[in-house]
């Protein structure tokens, strides 16, 4: 073999080894690129599996914030009538505050022209007083006790003539003042209205609850017991009715509740209705 062939062997051998060699580097390429091809495919499944998980979670979210809305618009409709609702509680109160300082006013007007007249009055008293005193010296003592015993004899006749008017008209209140009750269906027995309510009592329905029980606005501070009976007055502008009598079952501070009686009922007991006492010996006597 000359040096020719021997050096086609060498080349040969040489191509062959670069063959194989190119053959392992494309198959372990080939095989890398499938493993790459592979993984892939496998995060595409779980970023698929997660895509849907996040939809779904999207859809969910969603639906809990539409029902959010749907739960707050209701609230901001409860929130709007309770704005309302307070809104027109604040201006009657402020009415009311406007009432009352006015009503306040005017009594302290009438205490202060009271107190102006009960001082003018005592003033012309007074010189009334000295002046009679001064007249009284004028008079000898003979001419001043037969004056004094002329004017006891003259004011006894006067007393006796006004003591009996008095009693007549008396007794023409006090059969009045019977038939009025009767009409109303009240006793005239003194005896039913032995223990009364202090005096001059007042208070308003708070509030009226089934079974004819209510509500009012005064309490033992304004010196109520258990078993007191109050009477209810409807008052509407320049018009006052008579509603009824409760009889109180239970007192606090500054409330306290009581039982609308039947056999006295003249209306349906309402809010704001007056509570007072009517005291009948008051109407009597006067």
């Amino acid at each position: 073999m000359n040096l020719l062939g021997r050096l086609l062997i060498v080349l040969i051998f040489i191509g062959s080894i670069m063959l194989a060699s190119f053959s392992v580097v494309l198959y372990a390429t080939h095989t890398n690129w499938r493993e790459r091809a592979n993984k892939l495919e496998l995060d595409l499944k779980a970023k698929t599996q997660e895509l849907g998980d996040l939809q779904k979670s999207k859809t969910a979210l969603e639906a809990a914030l539409r029902l959010e809305i749907k739960s707050q618009a209701a609230r901001n409709v409860a929130l709007a009538v309770t704005v309302r609702q307070l809104t027109q509680d604040f201006n009657e109160a402020k009415v009311e505050k406007t009432n009352l300082e006015a009503k306040l006013t005017e009594q302290v007007a009438a205490v202060q022209t009271a107190t102006d007249m009960a001082e003018a009055l005592r003033l012309r008293l007074d010189g009334a007083s000295k002046e009679f005193l001064n007249a009284q010296r004028d008079w000898n003592e003979m001419a001043t006790q037969l004056i004094r015993k002329t004017d006891e004899a003259h004011g006894l006749a006067i007393q006796v003539t006004s003591y009996q008017s008095t009693a007549t008209q008396l007794a023409k209140d006090y059969r009045d003042v019977v038939e009025v009750l009767r009409k109303h269906g009240l006793s005239a027995d003194p005896e039913l209205y032995s223990q009364q309510p202090p005096a001059g009592i007042h208070g308003a329905v708070t509030e009226v609850r089934p079974g004819g029980i209510v509500q009012i606005s005064i309490g033992s501070d304004s010196g109520l017991v258990k078993g007191h009976q109050l009477d209810v007055v409807r008052n509407r502008g320049e018009r006052s009715s008579y509603v009824g009598k409760i009889e109180i079952t239970q007192t606090a501070a500054d409330c306290a509740v009581a039982k609308v009686m039947p056999e006295f009922r003249r209306g349906v007991v309402q809010r704001d209705d007056e509570v007072t006492y009517i005291d009948v010996s008051t109407i009597v006597t006067h």
